[in-house]
């Protein structure tokens, strides 16, 4: 048995301790998302300064290679991008049929593409810009602040693609619940009054039907025409 061991005695006169909180941390801050930019050159030299260069833009990208069209097309299926970098001369095709390619890949089918050449050509600006491409810059002209201008105007593109699928998504939402109500309305009204024979029913309806509104009064009909109408929404209230 341990012996038993008094607490030390206080001096009244001493000065008494306070507790000292812990101190609080601030919290990290967090890191700012990563900008996918993918590079398809066969020349190791002229990807890699091109991947110094757009890092030096002060953005926070993330920079990958490909040297050629198959290993491009395996980038593109493991890994969405904000913005493209595609040359044009490549020795297994060339950057028109690169991107065509690239839109046929669900990940980044809408990925915004920059074309770019060894050299100023304008027939091959004309044909980029008509193919989808958001510019076509000479490798020459693609300095610190043109890259940054390029991956700022890729991500506004980016953005607006993505605003107008979620617009295309929630329309098709919605569609599908008009449709879903309508039924459901039709099933419950066609059920009619209890008790009162298929006229009687029909007409109570019909009279319902014009009490909200929905019918003209001076316009005869039957109310399902009503349901299939395109013209008439439901409006979704919120409480």
């Amino acid at each position: 048995m341990e012996p038993h061991q008094d607490e030390p005695r206080r001096d009244p006169a001493a000065p008494q301790r306070s507790e000292v909180p812990a101190l609080l941390t601030t919290p990290a801050e967090p890191e700012p998302t990563l900008i996918d930019v993918l590079v398809l050159d066969d020349s190791r030299f002229d990807a890699l300064q091109l991947q110094r260069d757009c890092r030096s833009t002060d953005l926070p990208v993330r920079v990958s290679i490909a040297s050629g069209i198959e290993e491009f097309r395996q980038m593109l299926q493991a890994r969405r991008y904000h913005v493209v970098f595609i040359d044009y001369l490549l020795p297994d095709g060339d950057g028109l049929a690169a991107q065509e390619m690239l839109r046929g890949i669900e990940k980044n089918g809408q990925a915004p593409v920059v074309m770019i050449s060894g050299e100023a050509r304008h027939d091959v600006a004309v044909e980029a810009i008509r193919s989808g491409c958001i510019d076509y810059k000479a490798k020459t002209d693609l300095d610190r602040d043109a890259l940054k201008s390029l991956i700022l105007r890729a991500l506004e593109a980016g953005s607006r693609v993505a605003q107008q699928n979620l617009q295309s998504a929630l329309e098709a939402q919605r569609e599908e619940i008009v449709a879903a109500m309508r039924a459901i309305v039709r099933e419950e009204v066609s059920r009619g009054v209890p008790g009162a024979t298929a006229p009687e029913s029909g007409a109570v309806t019909l009279q319902m039907l014009r009490s909200y509104g929905l019918i003209p009064e001076d316009k005869p009909g039957d109310w399902e025409d009503l349901l299939d109408d395109p013209a008439m929404q439901f409006v979704f209230r919120k409480h």
